[in-house]
């Protein structure tokens, strides 16, 4: 079990654009994400930060098997969840109201061209965030994401890099939502208790506060501005 790191320092050279998204159906801040990704990478447009949360949907990464869903797609949309096939590396997660989320958008170029530091910097700003909370995350050498201990996990991270621009990003829960991860395999990980600062605390902080506090330590971490 490893300690906090805190990422290596950037420099910063360029503009970052953040949009607040409220509560937003999934495949339309994917389609967002996408066309802020063609700019990127085309050099027409300054990095972007998306911040929101979803309607309940699960999302199933490159490396999702059949067995990672223990319910069928039809069954899990009749709970009054979709289920979307994504790009992004990993297996199936669940996103929802629950859960603050930001999707960078960005020009590694700009930082530093390393899919490890970027996925541990990703991993800083949930962990800056809980910190917040007095809340203590944990990063766990061989695995993605914040942890509260070996077998409990909070917060979720999963990227894909063309060309150095990047798309998806990190959710973290802020209400009680382990009943619908119970339907998944999530992460593929096996039998992980999923945490939320509400199971945490034992109480119910406004999620806009908490992606409020998410996007400040973003640019903190990022080195975007004072």
């Amino acid at each position: 079990m490893a300690g906090v790191e805190t990422p290596v320092e950037t420099q910063p050279m360029h503009q970052l654009e953040v949009y607040d998204l409220g509560i937003i159906d999934y495949t339309k801040a994917l389609e967002l994400q996408r066309h802020y990704h063609r700019k990127v990478i085309e050099g027409t447009q300054d990095d972007v930060l998306l911040a929101c949360s979803h309607e309940p949907v699960y999302t199933c990464g490159t490396s999702t098997l059949s067995e990672h869903l223990y319910k069928s797609a039809e069954d899990l949309s009749a709970s009054g969840a979709s289920v979307v096939n994504i790009e992004r590396g990993g297996s199936v997660t669940y996103h929802g109201p629950e859960q603050a989320i930001l999707y960078p958008i960005i020009n590694l170029h700009h930082h530093r061209t390393d899919v490890g530091w970027y996925m541990r910097s990703l991993e800083e700003v949930a962990i800056r965030t809980l910190k917040e909370y007095a809340i203590t995350g944990i990063r766990i050498p061989g695995k993605t994401g914040v942890w509260i201990d070996d077998n409990s996990k909070i917060a979720f991270s999963g990227v894909r890099i063309s060309r150095w621009c990047t798309l998806h990003g990190v959710s973290l829960n802020v209400l009680r939502c382990a009943g619908r991860f119970a339907a998944i395999n999530p992460c593929g990980l096996g039998a992980v208790e999923v945490t939320s600062i509400e199971d945490l605390t034992g109480k119910q902080p406004m999620v806009r506060d908490v992606l409020g506090q998410m996007m400040h330590h973003f640019t903190q971490v990022f080195q975007y501005g004072p």
